[in-house]
């Protein structure tokens, strides 16, 4: 084989892997098979990839992809629904729902859409997750955006959960919600328990309504599997310092669950490339009750960072 014929071939491989990985990112729903399962993720916008998981637990997509609309116009948007959540495929063994699972699926998903590095977003416990991974695959990390994410449980945790509850007792679903979030019990099912424990999540319950519309749906099992595997129960705090990307914390000042004191100041604090926002009077859904505000810092945060909206 001649020089130029060998080196027109090359090229044309080269094209062909280039038009087969572009494919994989086009705009809309589609499967990746990878780490011995298939996950559901769904493009949308232009710009560096971000990656945005579920938050583990049974929750599906729709949530995320039907309010994070702004941040399409600064990134090719890869929502993905978490192992067995959503559209997603996954095990029916709860030893596969460890939190290392997780971040094997999360890599997967990266060198499947042919991505040295990627920009990754996460809520609640899907920002567990993007702190995990930044912690052990810290080179494969443009940057960070972490939404009222947990990093830790410990006694200080314990003390803000309590305060942020008791902080509610004049509201008309504290007695059955608390009943539901201080007696365990393992006969209800993740979606009978946040018809009485939803309000606790919000700085205002008129907001609640809205939400369930935009919110998808709920795997009981799922729940469960990552429950027996101890999925997100790590504690991350001491292992933060190892983040090199810049991160971004948000949190809403009435996050009940993932508050600003346990969580998001300590998390700021021991990231080095770190910058914290409080949302006032928003709870754990500060994208949901105080759109406006969060994205106007998200986005000053992104361009601050070099990233442009696209046109």
């Amino acid at each position: 084989m001649s020089l130029t014929r060998y080196t027109k071939l090359v090229f044309c491989l080269f094209i062909a892997h280039l038009s087969y990985a572009q494919n994989r990112l086009s705009p809309g729903s589609h499967f990746a098979t990878v780490n011995g399962t298939t996950l559901h993720y769904y493009v949308a916008g232009k710009g560096p990839v971000m990656l945005f998981p579920t938050p583990g637990w049974g929750a599906s997509m729709e949530y995320l992809k039907n309010y994070f609309h702004p941040f399409e116009q600064y990134f090719t948007m890869v929502y993905y629904d978490t192992r067995h959540s959503g559209q997603s495929k996954g095990p029916e063994d709860p030893k596969q729902y460890t939190t290392s699972f997780f971040m094997e699926d999360m890599d997967a998903l990266r060198h499947y859409l042919n991505q040295p590095k990627v920009w990754l977003s996460g809520h609640s416990m899907g920002g567990f997750q993007v702190l995990s991974y930044g912690i052990s695959h810290p080179n494969n990390v443009n940057g960070i955006v972490a939404i009222g994410a947990l990093a830790g449980r410990d006694s200080l945790y314990e003390a803000e959960i309590q305060k942020a509850i008791l902080k509610r007792k004049e509201k008309p679903y504290f007695e059955a919600g608390v009943k539901v979030l201080m007696n365990y019990d393992p006969t209800m099912t993740l979606t009978q328990a946040m018809k009485f424990i939803i309000p606790f999540y919000f700085h205002d319950e008129k907001n609640i309504e809205a939400f369930i519309k935009k919110a998808g749906s709920f795997n009981d099992q799922v729940d469960k599997y990552t429950q027996t595997a101890n999925f997100g129960t790590e504690y991350l705090f001491p292992k933060l310092s190892s983040i090199n990307a810049p991160t971004f914390v948000v949190v809403g000042d009435d996050d009940f669950i993932c508050d600003k004191i346990s969580q998001s100041d300590r998390i700021a604090k021991q990231i080095p490339q770190s910058t914290e926002v409080i949302i006032k009077d928003a709870g754990h859904f500060p994208f949901v009750e105080q759109p406006q505000s969060f994205f106007l810092e998200c986005t000053k945060w992104f361009e601050k960072q070099g990233i442009k909206k696209q046109k």
